[in-house]
């Protein structure tokens, strides 16, 4: 029996320094005294690290931007998705008032009255109001003017006129005015002119609207000298009342008409 017999030995792998890549040499010991080296043996080969670590950055950062598109596509599918939607919403709702404004309109025509008659309604419907125009002939008016409310631009709704006075029919807030004028060829620097209404109430007198005028005209003058005076207010009527105007010189009103007025009519 030899004692020199020994078993083989695991391969062993060295680096070549020219590639940086591995080749595998065998080695085998010697099992006997005097052996030369042993041949060298191939084996498989494997990538390099660093070429694995971009391959796979590569694939990672591709499937991240075919996510990106992806999604990007479906906001721009849903956006014309829902632009579409908003236009049959509004061909929809477009339809449906084409077919209701008929019948609105038919619903708005006029109808046949039933009830009372127009002229009775027209009554109804008149606000009570009345204006008077001055009087031509004052020479009888100790100084209440006097006034015509049957001819020219006069009327009086749901007031009474009598003897230059307008009677209230109901209580309530009134706007009460009057105009007057006055015109003559001689004046005297001390003359004063006064234009006042009042109402007439329970029996007595009293002063709602008054107005002052004095150095109108100069002495001495060949024209003829003017001067008017308006009054107006907001007055609390009461049913009944009445109402005049008073001056203080009415045989130097104006022979126009429609300078001298006096009127008013219901707010509330």
């Amino acid at each position: 029996m030899s004692s020199n017999l020994g078993h083989s030995s695991p391969p062993l792998y060295t680096m070549d320094s020219g590639g940086g890549h591995t080749q595998p040499h065998r080695y085998y010991h010697q099992q006997m005294l005097g052996q030369g080296n042993p041949p060298l043996v191939p084996c498989w080969t494997f990538p390099p690290a660093r070429a694995e670590m971009k391959r796979r950055r590569w694939g990672t950062m591709s499937t991240g931007m075919t996510w990106v598109l992806t999604l990007i596509l479906l906001l721009v599918f849903a956006a014309l998705g829902l632009g579409a939607y908003q236009i049959l919403r509004l061909q929809t709702e477009v339809e449906r008032l084409t077919q209701e404004m008929p019948a609105q309109i038919e619903s708005i025509a006029p109808q046949k009255q039933v009830g009372m008659l127009p002229a009775e309604l027209n009554k109804l419907t008149q606000k009570t109001a009345a204006h008077v125009i001055g009087c031509a002939d004052q020479r009888k008016s100790p100084g209440t003017l006097k006034w015509e409310a049957t001819h020219g631009e006069v009327f009086t709704n749901g007031i009474k006129y009598s003897n230059g006075g307008l009677q209230v029919n109901e209580t309530g807030l009134y706007f009460v005015y009057s105009r007057v004028e006055f015109l003559a060829r001689t004046c005297k620097p001390t003359d004063s002119l006064t234009h006042m209404v009042f109402v007439f109430r329970n029996g007595r007198n009293q002063t709602i609207m008054e107005d002052h005028k004095e150095g109108f005209c100069m002495s001495g003058g060949k024209q003829v000298w003017m001067t008017g005076s308006h009054l107006s207010s907001l007055q609390h009527l009461k049913q009944s009342d009445w109402l005049y105007v008073n001056v203080s010189h009415p045989l130097l009103l104006s022979k126009n008409w429609n300078y001298n007025y006096f009127g008013l009519f219901k707010i509330h």
